[in-house]
Formats: C-alpha cells, structure tokens, sequence
C-alpha cells in the first residue's frame, strides 16, 4: 500500500498575511517561518517558502495568491507593472534636481582647490 503524500497548501489570505507581516516589520524569512509555523515534512524551518511569497508578490501582485496554478500558466509571460505618470514625472524631477546638485558640488570643488593653490602660492611668496 502506498503512502499518501501529504500535501500543504496554504490560502491566498494567508500568504498575503505572510508578506505584509514581513513587509511592513521587516521580518527575515527565517523569523516569518518561524511565526507563522512554516516547517518542512522533515522537521526543518522553510525559510525559503516566504521568500518565494514575497517574490511572487513584488513581482505579481497579491492576485497570485488567489489564483489557481492552471490560470497563472496560462500567461507565461511576467508582465512588469508600468510605472504612473505621477511616479515618473517625481523620478524625472529627482533626477534633474540631483544632477544640478552634482553640478554645484564639482563647481565648489573646483573653487576650493583654486583658492587652496592660490593659498598656498601667497604663503610661499
């Protein structure tokens, strides 16, 4: 007679549990693991099956966990969320301001060593 394989599987709201609580405090996978009580067949932590849930979950979205395997495969394919007009417009004004600031700082560099040659030229003279 062969054994039956027993097979844990865990909801989609638990998974989300999961993530947010290790999101928002900034647990490691080991202390989720260990919280929320996620051990193999053999007796050992499964510290990697949050980090699978955190993985899917920034790369998918928490729709993933309240899908079925079947509707997940049927797009092979990662879509990548596109960033708002709002976001991207804030990144572009960052950067702009960071370049200006980059540009400050070389120009005032550029001074100070001036002003030490110039220095250091008078205290020889």
């Amino acid at each position: 007679m062969k054994k039956k394989k027993n097979k844990r599987l865990w909801s989609g709201e638990f998974k989300l549990k999961v993530v947010m609580d290790i999101i928002k405090n900034e647990l490691s996978y080991s202390e989720a693991a260990r919280k929320y009580n996620l051990y193999l067949s053999s007796g050992t932590l499964n510290d990697t099956l949050p980090g699978r849930w955190v993985y899917q979950y920034k790369m998918h979205g928490k729709e993933r966990f309240f899908q079925t395997p079947k509707d997940y495969r049927k797009k092979p394919i990662r879509e990548f969320q596109k960033m708002s007009k709002e976001v991207s417009e804030d990144l572009e004004l960052k950067v702009k301001h960071l370049e200006m600031e980059l540009e400050y700082t070389k120009k005032l560099i550029a001074l100070v060593q001036k002003n030490t040659q110039l220095t250091k030229k008078n205290i020889k003279s």
